[in-house]
């Protein structure tokens, strides 16, 4: 079978169920950036050759990712859920990914400041793969008026995503020995004073 078939040469793709979209559309953007976060998490993994980020757990979420994608990329995706024909988020991830954060939260030192983005190559890029899933969080929500569904599972999926992902990045820095670099603006870099926050920019 080849690669290429030529179909999306005028710039439209169709959906599952068979609706035809252009490539720039809204829903095609969603699942794209779910992809590039699902290429960032290989990235990551191949920066952790020796599996101290938890490799089979990465891969599970690489997998959600796949069926999330799915999700977005049917035309009316609770009927070929029902069908078949794409699967189901399993309900109990989210409680997964929530209990994968407070077992590295065990082992973290407290926040007391924005922390600047870096450190080890796998943490680094766990930050990268951060802010990708930011930003599909926002282009999902961009669907939610057309699809209110999403609301229920695929949303919560990807905010409490990026929280793993902004821990899970702290603890490979920790565990590697690399301290965090810490944001104190103004008058806090010229006192050292601490000043508590969460992830920062954008609510979790």
């Amino acid at each position: 079978m080849k690669i290429y078939t030529r179909k999306g040469d005028a710039g439209r793709t169709k959906l599952f169920g068979g609706l035809e979209v252009a490539k720039h559309d809204a829903r095609v953007a969603a699942y794209g950036t779910l992809d590039e976060l699902n290429a960032s998490l290989g990235m990551t993994l191949a920066l952790d050759p020796g599996g101290k980020l938890g490799t089979a757990d990465l891969l599970r979420v690489q997998e959600d990712l796949f069926v999330l994608g799915s999700r977005l990329a049917a035309a009316r995706p609770e009927r070929e859920i029902e069908r078949g024909t794409i699967p189901a988020l399993d309900p109990g991830r989210i409680a997964d990914l929530e209990a994968w954060i407070d077992r590295l939260d065990e082992e973290l030192p407290a926040l007391t400041a924005f922390v600047l983005p870096g450190g080890c190559s796998a943490g680094a890029q766990l930050h990268v793969a951060r802010t990708v899933c930011r930003r599909a969080e926002r282009e999902v929500t961009a669907l939610v008026d057309d699809d209110p569904a999403l609301s229920g599972g695929v949303i919560p999926y990807i905010n409490r995503l990026s929280d793993l992902l902004f821990t899970l990045a702290r603890a490979v820095n920790h565990r590697a020995g690399q301290p965090e670099t810490m944001w104190l603006p103004g008058r806090q870099r010229e006192t050292g004073l601490p000043k508590p926050t969460d992830e920062g920019a954008e609510d979790s």
